[in-house]
């Protein structure tokens, strides 16, 4: 089982955890000793495919004349 690091490789911060088994004794001497990680958390990575692509729509500019249709 390949475990995640415990600190922070830029600020050496400790990193947080969801597993609450993770957090050991050995663990909260660091986080007292370095305290959490502030390193800013990375953007979330774009979806492609998510939204759909927008067309620019074709409109005419209203004039103010009337058609007059069926005439």
């Amino acid at each position: 089982m390949d475990r995640q690091p415990v600190v922070c490789h830029t600020c050496t911060g400790v990193l947080l955890t969801t597993d609450s088994r993770d957090y050991t004794p050995q663990r909260g001497r660091l986080i007292v000793a370095n305290g959490y990680c502030a390193c800013p958390s990375a953007p979330a990575p774009a979806v492609q495919g998510v939204l759909p692509h927008r067309q620019p729509q074709n409109r005419q500019q209203h004039t103010g004349e009337t058609a007059m249709v069926g005439a």
